[in-house]
């Protein structure tokens, strides 16, 4: 059966089910106002968060292999993502042009992958066309402190930047320079000026000596204390915190992650958005010391990789809102996900999509709501349920 048809037999079961959780619409629609015109549960978001983005050697041979490279992989969830003001994810990899397994710059090999320049797993480098891919797909701010940040060294790290720069994306978590102070990047969510920092638990045992990767834990100073003075900076307004932690393909997270989580809500931080695990883990709300209420999603699993088992095929994107608490603080609000799943498809290969606009999708609606509970909404935004 052709795609396009599985997917308009799948959306008009979308609808059917729109209309038989009318509780769960009123609970959305109560939420407190947010930065966003639209009204109603289906509003707009402020801020979205997807997961990995993983390219295995399948998919980057698949991208060489045609003129559109990387593009079809992400297209199906081009719309989820470009439906926030602003939206984030983690690029597990560097994407450093012409740089070589050493660290150092070499001829250009002519393709999107020769599995030396560019490579797959255990050592990533992604062609410099992965940056304008995202950029189309409606990613504004890259996670790029991970434990591949080093797969190139000190050099892998600065190209990967300066191709992040070129497409017109901001990065967070990786600097050129020491000189370079600044771990975070600034986006401006309806007049609110948002600080994303992310952190890594560990660059894979490569070493770190120009201190190119912010460290989770080992950075000094630390990340709480990072997120208090970025708190009390006068040209930024909330923080959001971006770790990349836990345990690979555990559903739970470790207690260093919930002492992380609740270090970073007592420093100011409004929100927690994990990667790393490559696999869902849950959805909560942690209570700062100064009562304000923060959500903490410990890891949203894999965006995009060619990991195949039930959990690691299906991700999940975070949709937040921001407004103001009854002390008139900012306060990331509405906490809800959208479920999505990888697939890979004959004559268009490895591709992520909203797992509701896949035949196969049930399963990974049903894996994500045991996982990360109420508040999943469809690809429209609306609230829904497997």
């Amino acid at each position: 059966m052709a795609l396009s048809l599985w997917f308009s037999a799948f959306r008009r079961d979308i609808h059917v089910v729109r209309r038989t959780i009318t509780a769960a619409a009123l609970l959305l629609s109560a939420c407190t106002p947010t930065t966003n015109t639209a009204i109603g549960p289906c509003a707009r978001p402020d801020m979205a968060f997807a997961g990995d983005v993983l390219l295995h050697q399948i998919i980057q041979s698949e991208a060489a292999a045609r003129p559109t490279g990387f593009g079809p992989a992400f297209q199906g969830i081009s719309r989820a993502l470009s439906r926030a003001s602003v939206s984030v994810v983690n690029l597990e990899g560097p994407t450093a042009r012409n740089i070589g397994p050493n660290g150092r710059e070499t001829q250009d090999p002519g393709s999107i992958f020769d599995n030396r320049i560019y490579s797959g797993f255990p050592r990533f480098n992604y062609h410099p066309s992965i940056a304008d891919v995202l950029r189309n797909t409606g990613v504004d701010v890259v996670q790029t402190a991970n434990n591949h940040a080093l797969d190139r060294g000190a050099s892998g790290v600065d190209r990967t930047l300066q191709v992040l720069a070129e497409a017109g994306l901001q990065t967070t978590g990786t600097r050129q320079a020491i000189v370079q102070q600044r771990w975070h990047a600034i986006r401006s969510v309806g007049g609110i000026q948002v600080a994303f920092l992310a952190c890594t638990y560990s660059t894979n045992g490569l070493q770190d000596s120009l201190q190119k990767v912010l460290g989770c834990y080992s950075n000094s100073p630390s990340v709480p204390n990072l997120i208090q003075s970025l708190v009390q900076q006068g040209d930024i307004d909330a923080v959001v915190l971006l770790p990349h932690w836990g345990t690979e393909y555990s559903n739970r997270p470790t207690q260093r992650q919930r002492r992380l989580a609740q270090a970073a809500a007592d420093a100011g931080a409004i929100a927690v958005a994990g990667a790393h695990p490559h696999v869902l883990q849950p959805l909560e709300t942690v209570t700062a010391r100064d009562g304000r209420q923060v959500p903490v999603a410990y890891s949203l699993g894999n965006l995009i990789s060619s990991q195949w088992t039930l959990e690691r095929r299906t991700g999940a994107i975070l949709y937040l809102d921001l407004g103001r608490d009854g002390a008139g603080r900012i306060v990331a609000t509405s906490p809800r996900y959208m479920p999505t799943r990888v697939e890979r498809f004959v004559g268009r290969g490895v591709a992520v999509f909203p797992a509701a606009e896949l035949p196969q999708g049930a399963a990974s609606l049903a894996h994500a709501l045991r996982i990360l509970g109420s508040g999943m909404v469809d690809p429209d935004g609306c609230p829904s349920a497997p």
